[in-house]
């Protein structure tokens, strides 16, 4: 109980700061000092690494004319990371920063994804041990993260299950994205756990739209070791831009995001505590981003065999206060 109270107590504080217009313009100030300090780093270890490569002399070590081709060893050709990346917006030296910035600080649990220019979770991070609860939906504001979400709460198996789906904008709008995350409990606190067993991991697949423009998909169709299964998946595009930033539903972010479940009872205990918003797809109709708030029903292939799974596309309504 009195952990509860003040899990509660903590939430109103930050709730009566976020509707204070100083607190929020003093957040969005020290945010974009932070980005420009990070940015101003990125730019100079780079310009660094640039510099000590022009100094430094590669001299050529001289073949042996009698050496027979065969002895040659074949030149390793490498690509830069800069020229792999497919996402036309994205400028070479901020997807080289960005990959420079995620794999020198691996440990804070994100890495970029290249290819689709796109900042995703990594798994297993520090991140699992902190599980969630409602508090921690009053701390994204502090950041200018401004999204909408919803959440399906149902009992499954002896536990309490969440399942929660974000999306909007991050990071003084600066990037699009949207998340899922899995917890469940088998407590009285209003606290739940990131799940410790693997096997209430799920084979999360989604795609996140913006102004009907395909910006991402979970698990990452080319990334090597994207494959789940996932307790939270994660997707931020950078340099698309939330235009409904601070004023939600943000219906220009599109979710399309399909959950393979343990069983059909599973996904039953899930449909029933889904937001009344959701109705099944009527029959002739194909789901798609001109059905929002519809779902379909199906399965899916997984590593764990074929699972039923359901289908939703989401846009126009949020249950969060962001």
């Amino acid at each position: 109980m009195l952990y509860n109270n003040c899990i509660t107590i903590m939430r109103e504080g930050l709730l009566f700061m976020k509707r204070n217009s100083f607190f929020r313009a003093l957040c969005v100030a020290l945010c974009a000092a932070l980005l420009l300090g990070t940015f101003a780093i990125l730019f100079s270890s780079l310009a660094a690494a640039e510099e000590e490569e022009e100094i430094v002399a590669v001299v050529p070590a001289q073949e042996d004319e009698a050496a027979p081709e065969a002895d040659k060893a074949p030149a390793r050709a490498e690509t830069p990371v800069s020229e792999v990346s497919q996402a036309e917006e994205a400028p070479n030296f901020l997807v080289g920063a960005l990959d420079w910035f995620f794999r020198t600080f691996g440990f804070i649990g994100f890495t970029l994804d290249p290819y689709q220019f796109t900042i995703i979770n990594q798994t297993p991070t520090f991140q699992w041990l902190l599980g969630f609860n409602d508090f921690y939906d009053q701390l994204p504001w502090v950041v200018n993260v401004w999204t909408d979400h919803f959440t399906c709460q149902f009992p499954y198996e002896g536990k309490d299950w969440r399942i929660q789906f974000w999306k909007g904008g991050y990071g003084l709008c600066l990037a699009t994205g949207g998340e899922i995350g899995v917890y469940n409990k088998t407590w009285d606190l209003e606290h739940y756990a990131c799940p410790v067993d693997q096997n209430d991991w799920m084979y999360l697949e989604y795609s996140v739209y913006n102004k009907g423009k395909h910006l991402f998909t979970r698990p990452s169709p080319r990334l090597s070791g994207d494959t789940g299964p996932y307790w939270w998946a994660t997707g931020y595009r950078v340099l698309s831009i939330c235009t409904d930033f601070f004023n939600g539903p943000r219906k220009n972010v599109i979710m399309d995001a399909t959950l393979p479940f343990k069983s059909v009872e599973m996904r039953t205990a899930f449909i029933n505590a889904m937001p009344g918003e959701f109705e099944p797809l009527p029959a002739g109709q194909t789901l798609s981003l001109s059905t929002p708030e519809k779902y379909t029903l199906g399965t899916k292939m997984t590593p764990d065999g074929e699972q039923p799974c359901l289908r939703f596309i989401w846009q126009n309504f949020t249950k969060g206060i962001y």
